[in-house]
């Protein structure tokens, strides 16, 4: 099964600018690990932004688990699917505390508290910060906040 398929995916910031992504074709299957490589202002992160929505296609589709990144009737549907990790976690960290940044998104969802509390203990045990659970994320090294990052989507 396809979780996420992009087809002919053609971008740009502004009409007159040269295209980020010029007709990009990618699909990931369920299971998959996918690595996209290539050199700095290649269009790696823009594609990436499009497989959540932050971002969409000027030309082609993009599918998460069949549902259409442009149809913003599956937009919650799209998000609680595909997370994103940023490569500079300061700009994605908004609490004081790490276990306050893993339950923010579930406290603006309406999780119930006792679902909170289990999602993100267990997030932050996947992503190895649990023991950092009540530090400052200010204090914490580039590496461990992205982990705060990573438990967050993952929760």
């Amino acid at each position: 099964m396809e979780m996420i398929e992009a087809r002919g995916v053609s971008f740009r910031y502004s009409p007159e600018s040269p295209w980020a992504v010029d007709g990009a074709c990618v699909t990931v299957k369920k299971g998959e690990f996918v690595a996209v490589l290539g050199a700095n202002g290649c269009g790696k992160s823009t594609l990436a932004k499009h497989f959540n929505a932050i971002l969409l296609p000027e030309a082609g589709t993009v599918l998460v688990e069949g549902m259409d990144t442009a149809d913003e009737a599956h937009l919650y549907d799209i998000r609680q699917k595909v997370g994103m990790v940023f490569q500079n976690p300061d700009n994605q960290i908004v609490a004081t505390v790490v276990e306050e940044d893993v339950a923010f998104a579930l406290e603006n969802l309406g999780v119930p508290p006792a679902e909170i509390r289990t999602r993100i203990d267990d997030a932050m045990q996947m992503a190895g910060i649990y023991k950092h659970r009540e530090k400052a994320p200010h204090k914490l090294s580039g590496g461990q906040k992205q982990r705060v990052a990573i438990a967050g989507v993952i929760a």
